[in-house]
């Protein structure tokens, strides 16, 4: 049972799951409380709970996992780092029901929990800087925005990263960190240590301006430690001025890597002792880890090899073997980033498997007495073809680059003629270095191998062939909904061509005004079409975009100096949505095709976003973009 607080005197003793804070008559909890925490004698433990976003139901367990974890394990107080939900969305219902579950996992703790917000907890689906409503009902459910809590041997500082200028945008306010340098100055007074918790790493937004807003607070006022989120990937920071920076990974967060690229399932507990000494660690499925199991160095190399973008370059395509038998070959280029040799390993995908963790302790190689579910839970079997009709070979199969070497392997591809378009075939690379601790970590780079696409132009809807719109390009956050199907059809009167595409979609999303902005081509507020027809500087391209509100889709193209998007009457667009897909027909018209263009043929590409509720855009396409598919015309 929660213990009433104190009204007045701005002291609260926080014994429930969220504590009772002192509450405003509309029922929101006031910003800047001082929690005093029951004693523990001698030492003390608090436990954190990292990012938990990842808006898929396999992310609970771990949340689950955790509050067990501390139910056995007893430390004093829970506390976490943000994104408690998935969030981002303008459906505050949805939002709801995350945040209920959310509160019923952790409503089982049987010590305190104290919430810090973060930017999926508090930011608005709408985009919109001004709009708190969802701020608003965090502070009534969850409580403060900002905080402070007297633990016996400790303080704890709770600060809100979204408070840009006073908006629900990356930053802190002036009057957030005016309330900070008065409330460090009195729990200083405690001569307690003083631990500094937030979600967003702040230090790394330069118009935060940390080196001379918010570190000589922190230096002036002797805090100890500051722990963080955000980035899904744990790491030990250099210490600034003496203090040590840690990076929390994730509780249930989005992750797609091996846990020695940083990026796990944890907690992390935090002892402290009556001389005032702080000793953070980490803990996985009863596993205890050092503080400095992933540096920040050593995750780095994980994030460079992954993302550096010529990695992995793919030059070449195959017929897609579309009513005649198929075979050729691509190029593969690899590049090597990284300070240390690396070596890629190609292979045909395949169901996945767990990923043992191979350790170094005291010099001596250990497995790990537990596994990676990553493998199982990045994987989309909606869009993973594993029983693909290509067969594939690798010459070689096996390549070692040298720091800043680069190399090339050669993927040859056949398969038997098809009655239907087939799906792009997968493979993947496994890029092994060893890091700073002399351990092997594997780093997956998903593969889709590119097929040269021939549309045919139908005479109608029976005969006309079904084309998927697939994943080219792997991505973790890739919704799991079976691909879009498109179907091309020859038109009538002023259609030179007619688009029929059925997309599986529930949920369209809702009321958002378009924007003629060249940004929104790669993150439109809505569920979008892109069309391209053409190539080179003569190409067209447009973004049809449809909202729940408005069957009525608005068509823009990009501007002859492809600077904006403007208005077009150039494509005849019918939207229908029947409750578990949406089916569009596009027709084109003769305008829309670029100068002197005929349509025997003609490149054409085609993407689908499905947005829903929330904005996180992921692209399909009709073929890779370095090689738009064409147009035959049937005699």
């Amino acid at each position: 049972m929660p213990i009433s607080a104190v009204l007045g005197s701005g002291i609260l003793l926080a014994l429930a799951t969220p504590p009772a804070f002192d509450r405003l008559p509309n029922g929101e909890a006031v910003d800047g409380q001082r929690l005093v925490h029951p004693p523990s004698p001698n030492r003390q433990i608090i436990a954190f709970v990292p990012d938990r976003t990842t808006g898929r139901d396999w992310g609970l367990r771990y949340l689950r996992e955790a509050v067990s974890d501390f139910n056995r394990e007893l430390p004093d107080a829970v506390f976490c780092v943000g994104d408690l939900v998935q969030g981002y969305a303008r459906d505050h219902g949805s939002v709801a029901q995350q945040r209920e579950v959310f509160l019923n996992i952790v409503g089982s703790l049987s010590m305190p929990f104290y919430p810090t917000p973060g930017n999926h907890d508090l930011v608005s689906g709408k985009r919109d800087a001004t709009d708190r409503s969802f701020a608003d009902e965090y502070r009534a459910l969850f409580g403060p925005l900002y905080y402070s809590v007297e633990l016996e041997l400790a303080s704890v500082v709770i600060l809100n990263t979204e408070d840009g200028d006073g908006r629900i945008e990356p930053g802190f306010s002036d009057a957030q960190l005016a309330w900070l340098d008065g409330e460090l100055e009195a729990l200083a007074k405690r001569n307690r240590p003083m631990i500094l918790v937030m979600h967003r790493p702040l230090w790394d937004h330069k118009p935060t301006r940390w080196e001379t807003r918010v570190q000589p607070l922190l230096v002036k006022h002797g805090v100890d430690q500051v722990i963080a989120g955000h980035y899904h990937a744990l790491q030990a920071l250099p210490p600034r001025d003496g203090i040590p920076f840690l990076l929390l990974g994730t509780c249930g967060g989005a992750v797609d890597q091996h846990p020695l690229a940083g990026q796990l399932q944890h907690v992390t507990f935090v002892t402290i002792d009556e001389a005032g000494a702080i000793k953070p660690f980490h803990q996985i499925a009863g596993c205890t880890l050092p503080v400095d199991w992933i540096t920040q160095a050593d995750q780095a190399l994980a994030f460079q090899l992954k993302s550096a973008r010529d990695a992995v370059t793919i030059v070449g395509a195959v017929a897609d073997g579309l009513g005649a038998a198929a075979s050729g070959s691509v190029e593969v280029t690899l590049h090597n980033p990284l300070d240390r040799a690396v070596e890629f390993v190609f292979s045909k995908s395949s169901a996945p498997t767990p990923w043992e963790v191979i350790d170094r302790v005291d010099g001596q190689e250990i497995t790990r007495s537990w596994t990676s579910r990553t493998a199982f839970d990045v994987f989309n079997p909606w869009t993973t073809d594993l029983s693909t009709p290509f067969s594939l070979a690798f010459e070689p199969a096996r390549i070692k680059l040298d720091a800043g070497e680069s190399g090339s392997v050669k993927i040859s591809a056949r398969c038997a003629a098809q009655a239907t378009p087939p799906e792009p075939p997968p493979f993947d690379i496994v890029a092994t270095y060893s890091d700073s601790k002399e351990r092997r970590v594997p780093v997956l780079l998903r593969q889709r191998f590119p097929l040269s696409r021939t549309v045919e132009v139908a005479s109608d809807t029976d005969s006309a062939l079904p084309y998927s719109i697939a994943v080219w390009n792997c991505s973790e956050y890739d919704t799991p909904e079976r691909n879009s199907t498109l179907r091309v059809l020859s038109a009538r009167g002023d259609a030179v061509l007619r688009l029929a595409l059925t997309v599986p979609d529930e949920q369209l999303s809702p009321d958002a005004k378009p924007k003629d902005t060249k940004a929104s081509l790669e993150d439109p507020l809505a569920d979008a079409v892109r069309l391209q027809l053409g190539e080179g500087p003569d190409s067209r391209e447009f973004l049809v975009t449809f909202t729940e509100g408005s069957l009525a889709p608005v068509v823009r193209t990009l501007t002859s100096d492809r600077s904006k998007l403007e208005r077009s009457k150039d494509l005849g667009i019918t939207l229908t949505h029947s409750g578990k897909d949406w089916n569009l027909a596009i027709d084109v018209l003769k305008g829309a095709l670029p100068p002197s263009a005929e349509l025997a043929g003609l490149p054409i590409n085609l993407g689908v976003a499905d947005n829903d509720l929330a904005y996180h855009t992921q692209w399909r396409w009709l073929a890779p973009k370095q090689t738009p598919a064409r147009l035959r015309l049937n005699p």
